[in-house]
């Protein structure tokens, strides 16, 4: 899971034990918070309670909100961890320069991704309702990824709005979620049949 990740790790770390002892104790503690929230919410509890964090970490409930103001800076911060440890893995380029195989190599990747991250992304997704830092992150991550899917199309595409959200649509994380986690279809599948969506669509644009 993302909390095995070396660069979720690393993120939560920091850069490693302070000479200074209070220092030290605070670092640790924070790490220990965060790295508790992301345990429960990779065990299947969306929303994590403070007691239940602090239980997790081992520290007292007085120490959570010591090193957060409340819980949704630690869905903050858990946030910018997963974004720092697994975006350069969606945005390095690509193998090929034709825009449609473009698309099939961002599927790729972005399941990767999705496998190690969609705990926390449904995890934010429910909890924006409540918190309007959380909905924004999360319309932030939403633009990123459309800026990204507009990287690759040639303007013809971009220009048929409808062609768009039909791309959209088969590239997006709902999608992959609907037939990962709902249909119960295995990983290579997923892909294959996202890809066969596409593959779908593309196949009705011209050059």
């Amino acid at each position: 899971m993302a909390k095995k990740n070396a660069a979720v790790s690393k993120a939560i770390e920091g850069d490693g034990p302070h000479p200074d002892g209070r220092r030290e104790r605070s670092r640790s503690s924070r790490g220990k918070i965060i790295k508790a929230m992301m345990d429960l919410i990779v065990e299947g509890d969306t929303d994590p309670s403070a007691a239940r964090v602090a239980k997790k970490a081992g520290v007292g409930l007085r120490s959570v909100f010591r090193h957060f103001d409340d819980k949704e800076s630690i869905y903050r911060e858990m946030n910018t961890i997963l974004w720092d440890a697994y975006s350069p893995k969606l945005y390095y380029p690509y193998d090929s320069e034709d825009w449609r195989e473009q698309l099939f190599e961002m599927i790729e990747r972005r399941v990767k991704v999705w496998e190690k991250t969609a705990p926390f992304r449904i995890s934010t997704s429910i909890q924006r309702f409540q918190s309007p830092t959380l909905m924004e992150n999360y319309r932030q991550l939403l633009n990123s990824e459309r800026k990204a899917r507009d990287r690759i199309l040639p303007d013809h595409v971009k220009n048929d709005s409808n062609r768009v959200r039909a791309i959209l649509l088969a590239t997006s994380f709902d999608t992959w979620r609907l037939f990962r986690q709902d249909e119960g279809l295995s990983n290579k599948k997923t892909v294959e049949v996202m890809q066969q969506l596409l593959r779908d669509i593309l196949n009705q644009i011209e050059d």
